[in-house]
């Protein structure tokens, strides 16, 4: 029962980072799968989506899919902040886990800047550098921004001409 309830977890908090990758991947015409918990060599990732990548696939189509959580989860953010007033709740509650949804892994940007090493294992891993980890942690405060401001500020409507 407690594997369960860890594994449910597990679900709530990468479900819809990994998800967003899937979707993007499966418009791609790839089969994804997503596993939670997964056994890493280095680290232990919460969860992990992978793909088959086809040899013809383009590289912007692999750079997407790595991508795809970032513009996603913002989309997310300014539809739920657009649907709840910025005092909510609810805003409040979801706010930490829209922008972590939103942020990307290191190996997202490894993929990201490296799709033909990607493609050439035909599975979404490329090879870690350490200016991708850096680059993973410097967007988190700007994608953390980028929530709050979507969740948490009441925006004046637009002024039409």
């Amino acid at each position: 029962m407690a594997v369960r309830a860890l594994r449910s977890l597990v679900a709530i908090l990468v479900g819809p980072h990994e998800l967003a990758h899937a979707a993007v991947a499966r418009l791609a015409g790839m089969t994804p799968e997503i596993t939670l918990l997964p056994e890493h060599a280095s680290g232990i990732p919460l969860g992990q989506f992978d793909a088959t990548i086809p040899p013809s696939t383009s590289t912007n189509v692999i750079r997407v899919c790595a991508l795809a959580p970032l513009p996603i989860n913002l989309a997310v953010a300014v539809g739920v902040g657009t649907a709840l007033p910025a005092d909510s709740p609810l805003a409040v509650a979801l706010f930490p886990l829209i922008a972590y949804w939103a942020t990307l892994s290191g190996g997202d940007v490894a993929v990201a800047a490296n799709p033909v090493a990607a493609r050439n294992a035909g599975r979404f891993r490329a090879p870690g550098r350490w200016w991708q980890t850096v680059a993973s942690l410097l967007l988190v405060p700007p994608v953390a921004v980028a929530v709050a401001v979507s969740l948490l500020v009441d925006l004046p409507p637009p002024v039409s001409p």
